[in-house]
């Protein structure tokens, strides 16, 4: 007796399909139990927070979950299918066979069966739906940490920087090469790319044929924003370069740097000073609080877990998510969002996070095998 395909085996196209449709959704379900899991006790200790808390803004489950879901879902399903609309259309051109040109209908229905199975889509369901809820769940609590735990860690971050760049700071050490204003707009604009990323990896993840590889980046990218974006957050406060001067009070190293981004700014529009102003004026209570937490970096670590999975694939697909990763690192010292700090032990912990999920599957994967060899 064989694994059952569901556990994170590479699905050829139309394999999934031969078995009825319940069977497929028990299977997928049985995939995509870990996520759930995961995500599940995130929500859980959220209500849980709240309960014990009171604070209003703590719901997990809000208006944006449904919202972000139904993004997630618009993204993941229009890619894969407008790929493979041209796939068949392209196919269907080159053929010189004039009774499979006859059987336009008939035709795409097979193609559809191939692609297209219930276990797969109901997977992307999943995927995106509970996604949608874990960065719900994280925003909650990002909106309340400061007030459960107050910014005191910058002053080390800052001494630590310097520590480890040879008494001096890592943002000086770069502004030589990169205190330029067109290469500051390149930055800028590279790191809002990360947003758009987000949909798009969750698109190609969520639909792949490579199951195990598919599993590996919900749970670590799930577990990214859990660990590093709530629990080490929480542990380790702190605002940020650009919001040192506000929170400590006294001498501000980053001063010039912030002086530099405003002088650009002047000229073209920086995403990430608006962005800045805006963050911190929910957090002063002029506007809705959408929090503030610097280390670690979310940004660098979701940065460097697309190269993990991109060299999976393609070695030169992972080299370029190499390259971004660490324009994504040097952007966040140089737009004053990060200490060299908070990227260094993001790049860390993600690739820990990486191997650990890896293992896990593993042994899963080879549980189920011995069991269903009994």
């Amino acid at each position: 007796m064989s694994t059952p395909a569901s556990y994170f085996e590479v699905q050829r196209p139309g394999a999934s399909c031969k078995a009825g449709s319940w069977s497929q959704i028990r299977s997928s379900v049985a995939e995509n139990a870990p996520l759930l899991a995961v995500v599940g006790t995130y929500i859980v200790t959220c209500l849980a927070v709240q309960a014990a808390t009171g604070h209003p803004d703590l719901a997990p489950i809000n208006d944006s979950t449904v919202a972000v879901g139904w993004r997630y879902l618009f993204v993941a399903a229009s890619l894969p299918l407008g790929y493979h609309l041209i796939h068949f259309v392209l196919t269907r051109l080159r053929s010189t066979d004039d009774s499979r040109r006859a059987s336009l209908i008939e035709e795409w229905a097979e193609y559809r069966s191939r692609h297209f199975s219930v276990h797969r889509a109901l997977g992307l369901l999943i995927a995106c739906l509970s996604l949608a809820a874990l960065l719900s769940t994280f925003w909650a609590f990002k909106k309340v940490l400061p007030a459960f735990s107050p910014f005191v860690w910058d002053p080390s971050m800052m001494r630590l920087d310097r520590a480890l760049h040879l008494g001096s700071d890592p943002w000086a050490l770069l502004q030589p090469l990169l205190g330029q204003p067109a290469v500051t707009l390149v930055l800028d604009r590279l790191y809002y790319l990360w947003f758009i990323f987000i949909p798009l990896m969750i698109a190609w993840m969520g639909w792949t044929r490579d199951r195990r590889l598919r599993m590996q980046f919900l749970l670590t990218y799930a577990l990214c924003w859990i660990l590093l974006g709530t629990v080490m957050a929480y542990w380790l406060s702190s605002a940020g370069p650009c919001y040192y001067g506000l929170v400590e009070g006294g001498p501000d190293p980053f001063a010039p740097l912030m002086g530099y981004l405003y002088g650009v700014d002047a000229q073209i529009p920086l995403n990430a000073l608006h962005m800045q102003e805006w963050l911190w004026s929910g957090y002063a209570g002029l506007a809705p609080a959408e929090g503030i937490s610097a280390m670690p970096s979310l940004h660098v670590a979701l940065a460097v877990l697309y190269p993990l999975v991109a060299f999976r694939v393609n070695r030169w697909l992972g080299t370029a998510f190499v390259l971004y990763a660490f324009l994504i690192l040097i952007g966040s010292i140089h737009l004053g969002w990060h200490y060299a700090i908070d990227g260094y032990v993001s790049a860390i912990a993600v690739i820990a996070i990486w191997k650990l999920v890896g293992y896990f599957l593993d042994r899963e994967s080879s549980g189920h095998t011995a069991f269903a060899r009994r």
